[in-house]
């Protein structure tokens, strides 16, 4: 059985998938003679991966789907080493404690296809939107003036959280702007924020960050997927750190205490010592570094004074 495919598999939650998105347009680089095949643990992973230009087949890891690719199949149940699969698991490994501080997640991508001799350039996330999609985008945000999307809650680990009434605080120091917060219907609402908690599904969450000025929130997939469409945003860290999971689009927000990061240690228990590294975050400097994202997007976006004299 020969299968020159490369096959993978996605893993983990939808924050982990969108950090291995750059690894997909490499892959195709550097082997364009080679099918890419993607196997989704989960729906929301192939929702993300839709459209992506450099996978081949995007097809849902169920055993009933596979029956139409029997090599696969069978390779995937008994663990030959004819046909091989790429596991994008990386969470086992604790990298926070494994990798220095400079070494980004997607670095660490990189290095599980080892030998296909991929090199990373820290490349951004990547996702794709029909241009459908964009219109929809478009359209839901016009009526509204300095958009700053809001996501405040992690799944994956409470230690995360800055608390609501820091949230509640900033929205009400900054009335000119339009805070709208994105996330899931049973997360803890920001008074003073457009609720829009589960009234977007994932796709359009994730495209209206285009179309925004700015993001603030929490380290989540949100914050991820600000990568991909260059928008900068404000990102708080507490029991994760910048160096691995952070993105240079962003002001990212860390106290760096002596215990942190702690999130391979503790998962999902308590922070044991009053939650330092998140409480030391104060409004005032989540404040002004919003204020300085707001402008650089302002001067990114403006029209240069020349062009609009000549009416173009």
């Amino acid at each position: 059985m020969n299968d020159n495919s490369i096959i993978i598999i996605t893993r983990g939650g939808v924050g982990d998938v969108i950090v291995c998105t750059p690894v997909f347009k490499t892959l195709k680089e550097t082997y364009p003679e080679r099918k890419l095949i993607v196997y989704c643990r989960m729906k929301s992973h192939k929702s993300l991966l839709l459209n992506n230009p450099y996978i081949d087949s995007l097809r849902m890891l169920k055993i009933a789907a596979m029956w139409r690719y029997p090599g696969h199949l069978y390779a995937y149940l008994f663990n030959t080493e004819k046909i091989k699969y790429y596991d994008l698991l990386f969470q086992w490994i604790t990298p926070s404690h494994l990798f220095p501080d400079d070494y980004n997640i997607k670095d660490l991508v990189y290095d599980m296809f080892d030998d296909l001799n991929i090199k990373s350039d820290n490349p951004k996330t990547q996702l794709y939107f029909t241009e459908k999609e964009e219109k929809k985008a478009r359209m839901t945000l016009a009526p509204y003036k300095n958009v700053v999307m809001m996501h405040v809650h992690s799944r994956s680990s409470r230690n995360h959280h800055w608390t609501i009434e820091k949230w509640e605080a900033l929205v009400k120091s900054l009335p000119e702007y339009t805070f709208i917060q994105l996330g899931w219907v049973d997360e803890e609402r920001v008074p003073g924020a457009l609720d829009w908690r589960g009234k977007t599904n994932i796709r359009d969450a994730f495209c209206m960050l285009k179309h925004a000025d700015s993001f603030v929130g929490i380290e989540s997939s949100i914050a991820h997927a600000t990568n991909a469409v260059d928008l900068p945003g404000v990102v708080l860290f507490g029991d994760s750190g910048p160096g691995l999971w952070g993105h240079d689009n962003n002001i990212n927000i860390y106290k760096k205490v002596r215990c942190s990061p702690c999130y391979f240690y503790l998962w999902y228990d308590p922070c044991p010592y009053n939650h330092e590294c998140m409480n030391l975050i104060t409004v005032e400097e989540v404040r002004n570094a919003l204020i300085q994202q707001m402008e650089k997007k302002k001067r990114k976006t403006a029209v240069p004074a020349n062009l609009e004299l000549a009416g173009i």
